[in-house]
């Protein structure tokens, strides 16, 4: 097996790792929604500032951005591109350590 294969199939194998990794931040964004529309509901109008919503709100949004930013690298890990190669290469390390 060459180098690029063995490249391939680890950055393949990486990319299933983050998509696993997303689809299991995708099954707590029902329960992350059902406490935001909670909170939200139960806020008062007096109040200029409810902590739990804010929070919950907080929560949803990164949780959100956390998901996307995974099948954003899986994608990229998955199409194995030039840099996902030269990140599993061996050959800038042989290069630093001439050098």
């Amino acid at each position: 097996m060459s180098r690029k294969e063995l490249v391939f199939i680890v950055s393949r194998a990486f990319a299933l790792f983050l998509i696993s990794w997303a689809l299991a931040d995708v099954s707590y964004i029902p329960e992350r929604l059902f406490s935001l529309t909670h909170h939200i509901s139960q806020g008062s109008v007096l109040a200029r500032y409810d902590y739990w919503s804010s929070y919950y709100l907080v929560v949803t949004s990164f949780l959100v951005v956390r998901v996307l930013a995974l099948l954003l690298v899986a994608g990229s890990f998955w199409r194995c591109g030039p840099r996902v190669q030269a990140l599993f290469s061996l050959e800038g390390d042989n290069r630093e350590a001439s050098g």
